[in-house]
């Protein structure tokens, strides 16, 4: 005896980043930390900047000590691979990150990623309201047939 079989299709939509081909998760329960990601994101650049609270910039541009800039770019680095894990998961900076090592463009990218997944959101979210719409309109059909 066969079982019963019933496809679950996950709800999102690709998203992609250069060569990189990532799926935002567009289920209602991961829309709330999409909505929060810059809540969230402010969260983990405060935990980067404890951690760096020691560094320490010299008036004098000159003497600026190496490993300060860089535990600078840290900071920032972090707290750019935070929103885009927040983003698409735990681990997807890496992935981009190793691909393409260049901060600025990433945190370029990071803005219209946002700007585009809106968007979709949004028509997303019409289309939803429709499908709603119709059931409604369906449901109260077939109870006024019945009286």
């Amino acid at each position: 005896m066969t079982g019963i079989e019933i496809e679950v299709k996950r709800t999102g939509f690709p998203v992609k980043i250069g060569e990189i081909e990532l799926w935002f998760d567009s289920s209602l329960e991961n829309l709330r930390r999409f909505l929060n990601v810059k809540e969230i994101a402010q969260d983990k650049l405060k935990e980067a900047q404890e951690k760096a609270k020691h560094i320490h910039f010299p008036d004098d541009l000159e003497t600026v000590d190496e490993e300060a800039v860089d535990q600078a770019l840290d900071v920032n680095k972090e707290f750019i691979a935070a929103q885009y894990d927040i983003i698409f998961g735990d681990g997807h900076f890496k992935e981009i990150y190793k691909k393409y090592p260049d901060m600025m463009a990433l945190e370029d990218s990071l803005e219209a990623v946002g700007v585009a997944i809106a968007e979709r959101i949004e028509s997303q979210e019409t289309v939803r309201a429709e499908k709603v719409e119709a059931k409604k309109k369906e449901y109260l059909n077939k109870k006024a047939k019945k009286k």
